[in-house]
């Protein structure tokens, strides 16, 4: 596995040990519940953490797939136990979509998104990116839901 694909893996394993430490004994419950009427919940932010990362992790893998990840937000159920588990299989999805990239693939144009054309070296890069900021919503939701 090249270097820079090893270390961008590095960056999104801590990730998600630090979602993991932050949602880990959290119930069901606790995820399902919003903050507020028009905010998220814990179960909405998880499931677009998971399902941008497959849609990105997908092209990476040359196997792109249409995931609309926006209808987490717009949904007025999620499944919990399936969230859990698409996030439990996430890191490992991550290290088979990419182990075999090389140096040509990650000059190769991957997606376009909101802000711009992106190769495989820079989607890889973005996934770690997004995952961060989202990431930043779970103590907010906490929190508020604590008080």
């Amino acid at each position: 596995m090249l270097k820079e694909v090893e270390d961008l893996l590095g960056v999104l394993h801590g990730l998600h040990r630090s979602i993991d430490a932050m949602v880990g004994e959290m119930t069901d419950d606790e995820w399902l519940r919003k903050p507020a009427p028009n905010m998220n919940n814990v179960a909405s932010i998880m499931e677009h953490i998971v399902l941008v990362e497959r849609r990105f992790l997908s092209v990476l893998a040359d196997d792109p797939q249409t995931i609309d990840s926006q209808a987490t937000f717009k949904a007025d159920t999620w499944d919990v136990a399936s969230i859990r588990r698409q996030w439990a299989e996430s890191l490992s999805l991550a290290e088979s979509s990419v182990s075999r990239l090389t140096p040509a693939d990650m000059d190769a144009p991957a997606l376009k998104l909101g802000i711009g054309e992106l190769d495989k070296r820079q989607l890889l890069v973005y996934v770690s990116g997004h995952t961060a900021h989202h990431r930043g919503q779970i103590p907010i939701v906490k929190k508020m839901l604590a008080n």
